[in-house]
Order: C-alpha cells, then sequence, then structure tokens
C-alpha cells in the first residue's frame, strides 16, 4: 500500500461528508485489503531488507577492521558513513563518485543487486494481489447499483477508477537476468509459526509466551555459548565478548552459562539476523514497550503517537522484588554488592550495603528465582539492549534492566529505568535478551 492509494481513500472520506458516507463494504474491503498487503508485501520486504542491511553491517566491519589495519583514513571514513545509513535506515546513494574506495564500491555493488532483487520481489507482490482486489470493487459496485445505492456505488467506482489509474502508472518488474546453468538456484522458505506457549529452539534457548506483548521472550539473557555459535559462524564478529574477566575477577563457575557481554547493539542484531535465517523464524531484539509488559509495568506506561523511551512518564519506582523495599531481600538478583567489593574491588564502585548475592560481577544465567511472567535476571546481571531509539534524535538505543555494575543508584534498578548507548557501545556490563515472534 503506498501513498497514491492512501490518498484516494482519504480523498473519498471527505467527499463523503458533503454526499453520502463511504459504504461499511468499501471500508472492509479495504481493511482485508491491507491486512493482505501487510502480511505478503510489506513485512516480508521489511524482513528481507532488515536481514540484507545487517549481512552488510557485517562485511562493512569486516572490511573496516582490515581498511584499519592498513591505515587507509579514506576507507574507514567511507565505511562509517555507510554504516551510518544503514543504521539510520537510509538508502546509498544509487551511483558512487570517484571519491569511493575500491572495496567499498565493491560491496556497495554487491548490495544494490541483492538489494533490487528485494524491490522487484515487492513490486511482483504487491501486482499479484491488484487483480483480485479490483474484481471485488467492481462485484461491490454492481451489487450497490442493484441494490439502488447509486451514491455509494459512485464511491466505489470512482475509488476503482484511481486505484486502477495507480496500477497502470507502475511500472512492472524488471525481469532477473537469466542464471547460468551451473548456478544454484536459491529459495525463500515461509517461516514457521510457533504454535505453542512453550518453545525451545536449535541452541537450547526456552521461549515462553508473553500474551500481552504478543511475542515469546527467551527466559534468560543471550548466554555465551549462544552467542559463541554465532561468531564461530561469523568469523568476521568482534572477539570482546570473549573476554569474561572484570577488574581481574575471572569466571570459574559455568562461564559458558554467563550471559555475553561486551556485545553492541549492532552484535546483537546481528545475532537476531543469523538466528532467523538459521532456523526459519523471526528473531528479534524487543521493543522498549515490550519488555515493560514482560517486567510486568506494561499497563502503567500511556503510550502516544510521539512518545519515546526518553519521554514515557517513569512514576514506577517498584523493584521486581515488590515495592520499594530497599536493600533488596536476599536472592533478589545479581547487582553490585559485598561480594563484588571483596573479590572485585573498583575505585569508583557504589556497591549496595548489607546485600550479598553471591557473584562479583556477572552470574551464571537463571541463577535466582524468575518474575511472574517465568523470566529471569530481568533487574541486574546484565543491561539488556531493546529495539529502540531512545529518543527522536536517533542517536542511542535503549537499555533496560541494569545489571551486576549497578548498585546505589537505585532508579536503574527499578523496573521503568532506563539506560542509553549509541549502536555501536560495548561494556562488560551489557548484553541482550531476544524475542521470538510467533
Amino acid at each position: 500500500m503506498n501513498f497514491r492509494h492512501c490518498f484516494v481513500l482519504v480523498f473519498l472520506c471527505c467527499v463523503s461528508k458533503l454526499n453520502a458516507a463511504i459504504p461499511t463494504e468499501l471500508i472492509a474491503l479495504k481493511k482485508q485489503y491491507d491486512l493482505l498487503v501487510t502480511e505478503r508485501v510489506t513485512s516480508p520486504f521489511e524482513n528481507a531488507t532488515e536481514a540484507l542491511n545487517a549481512k552488510f553491517l557485517i562485511a562493512l566491519t569486516t572490511l573496516g577492521d582490515e581498511a584499519k589495519k592498513a591505515g587507509s583514513l579514506p576507507e574507514v571514513l567511507a565505511i562509517e558513513e555507510d554504516k551510518k545509513l544503514i543504521l539510520n535506515k537510509q538508502p546509498l546513494p544509487d551511483v558512487d563518485d570517484e571519491k569511493v574506495p575500491p572495496a567499498v564500491a565493491k560491496l556497495h555493488s554487491v548490495y544494490r543487486q541483492e538489494k533490487a532483487k528485494i524491490d522487484q520481489q515487492r513490486t511482483a507482490a504487491q501486482a499479484a494481489l491488484q487483480p483480485a482486489y479490483v474484481a471485488k470493487l467492481k462485484e461491490l459496485e454492481s451489487t450497490l447499483t442493484k441494490s439502488d445505492r447509486l451514491e455509494e456505488a459512485k464511491q466505489v467506482m470512482e475509488y476503482r477508477e484511481a486505484l486502477g489509474t495507480e496500477i497502470a502508472a507502475t511500472p512492472p518488474p524488471a525481469q532477473s537476468p537469466p542464471q547460468s546453468p551451473t548456478a544454484t538456484p536459491t529459495a525463500t522458505l515461509p517461516s514457521p509459526s510457533v504454535a505453542h506457549s512453550d518453545f525451545t529452539n536449535s541452541l537450547g534457548m526456552r521461549f515462553l509466551l508473553i500474551k500481552d506483548a504478543k511475542v515469546l521472550f527467551c527466559i534468560h539473557e543471550v548466554r555465551f555459548k549462544d552467542y559463541d555459535a554465532f561468531a564461530t559462524e561469523n568469523p568476521g564478529i568482534a572477539t570482546n565478548y570473549k573476554k569474561q574477566s572484570s577488574d581481574i575477577f575471572p569466571l570459574t563457575e559455568r562461564p559458558q552459562d554467563h550471559p555475553a557481554t561486551s556485545v553492541s547493539w549492532e552484535d546483537a542484531h546481528a545475532f537476531c539476523v543469523w538466528l532467523s535465517k538459521k532456523e526459519g523464524k523471526t528473531y528479534r531484539l524487543p521493543t522498549d514497550r515490550e519488555w515493560s509488559i514482560a517486567i510486568g509495568i506494561g499497563k502503567d506506561e500511556k503510550w502516544g503517537q510521539d512518545t519515546t523511551p526518553a519521554s514515557i512518564f517513569k512514576g514506577n519506582i517498584e523493584y521486581v522484588w515488590g515495592g520499594d523495599k530497599w536493600p533488596p531481600p536476599s536472592g533478589s538478583g545479581n547487582f553490585s554488592d559485598q561480594s563484588r567489593r571483596d573479590k572485585a574491588p573498583h575505585p569508583t564502585a557504589e556497591c549496595i550495603d548489607g546485600y550479598n548475592d553471591g557473584y562479583p560481577t556477572t552470574a551464571p544465567v537463571m541463577s535466582f528465582n524468575p518474575n511472574k511472567n517465568g523470566l529471569y535476571d530481568m533487574t541486574g546481571n546484565v543491561w539488556e539492549w531493546c529495539a529502540d531509539w531512545f529518543d527522536a534524535t536517533q542517536k542511542a538505543r535503549v537499555l533496560r534492566g541494569g545489571s551486576w555494575f549497578h548498585g546505589s543508584r537505585r532508579g536503574l534498578l527499578t523496573m521503568s529505568g532506563r539506560g542509553h548507548e549509541p549502536p555501536t557501545y560495548k561494556d562488560n556490563s551489557g548484553g541482550f535478551r531476544i524475542v521470538l515472534e510467533p
């Protein structure tokens, strides 16, 4: 559905105020069509574009590392500019000028070819839906005429004719170049739905349906072993996550089950794209709103059209262990505490007096009791990236839940607490949790 199609119906709405109301049958027909467009055109296009962009970001990162080692500043700057465009969902220039380094231009060429295929698939999918829609409009027009609802029939006719003009003005999709006899054809399989409210994936990550959020949340943060499987299959991924020690304290208890840390938003997003492709499902980072629902304060936060995580009212000062009680009761979660003070001291550490969770830094996931939705470590252990930009400037992404690094700054450990950092930011107190679309 594009702008002109929407404009046609808006125009008819204005006309109807002077004449008859738009027939309810037309409104219902358009609603059905819009749902089909979303399901078969818009969503597949957005998912395919997102996957391509994630793949492109990985290639850019690898190329950027090579350029830095070679000391090629122009190439590094060009790559950083590309990354900004992709992260801000801005298109690459249609044509490269002579200033673009050859290696970057080559990558651009591959990207444009893949993007052209995705655009072609979108145009073809839209075109496939339109004939049946126009036929139903003609049928409705005839039915209304026979019922002597002439003014309404006229509105349907005007709408159909305007839509027909739009369709005629849309160029047919370009033909794909023929494949060579030795080429291996590729096929995109539809993503199977997750029929149950409790699902365990190929990595052993368990997901529970959070009904009000309408997605399945992983019950734990992404573990070192989960992320390591991703990095093993994608050699260009940064290896910061492999350093699991913090403040000279080495992890000795089940290090594979500790959350992955020093992972940027870009890295977390790439993990989701990789796992989605691997399993034929849709994994992603949770939105800030979904995260609030999962922790239990979704109904307390009122979102409007222009609301952002930065502007949402944060009147809720409750903690996951209930009320505003401080210090936390024993076993509430993994925070900056006496064990950190004893075994991983830091000159600026702000530890919670009177609390000892037994873990100086991160803890193996699910070491503490889950919340009412069956999710573990929603507060403490590691910060968790969310999908959203923090505010309208689109310079930082949202982080939720606080971490093992936080103690006396109580606001960061409330259920409504939020952090924000640039999407390239990495820190040993930051990780992520993923969701699965049903």
